[in-house]
């Protein structure tokens, strides 16, 4: 399995952005700023309403294609949570996954480890190294059930 990514800093974060040639604007630094300050799992009108505060002119759009641009350059994570939309993470914060309840939308994060014996199992049948990023896994609790 691979080793967890180190921990992200603003700085290594837009050296891979100069380094694909991307522009830092005003804009992506807070953007990346937000996603680097919260635990939370951001989708992109939260992280927009966010950022707005800070940067009242910014536009949705611009948030959408920083996400879009943020996720190419491999530093996010873009999982379905059952939101209806797509939800954002650091990839040095992607260690875990998520069990979501289709009944009631608790959600539980749930450590990598759980799925070492998978991946272990995929690349012994399969001889491919599963990237086990970020999994989002659905059914129903034990209330629900």
């Amino acid at each position: 399995m691979a080793d967890q990514a180190p921990k992200m800093t603003m700085e290594s974060a837009v050296e891979v952005l100069k380094r694909q040639g991307c522009r830092i604007t005003p804009q992506r630094i807070m953007i990346l700023e937000y996603l680097l300050s919260t635990d939370d799992h951001v989708t992109a009108e939260e992280l927009y309403e966010q950022v707005k505060l800070m940067y009242p002119h910014i536009s949705f759009s611009t948030v959408y294609r920083t996400l879009e641009l943020l996720r190419d350059a491999g530093l996010i994570t873009q999982t379905d949570l059952g939101k209806g939309t797509w939800s954002y993470h650091p990839i040095d914060r992607a260690d875990h996954h998520h069990l979501i309840c289709l009944g009631c939308g608790e959600m539980w994060e749930i450590p990598q480890d759980t799925f070492d014996e998978v991946h272990r199992q995929i690349m012994e049948r399969y001889s491919f190294d599963a990237l086990m990023v970020h999994y989002a896994i659905y059914g129903r609790c034990e209330r629900c059930r």
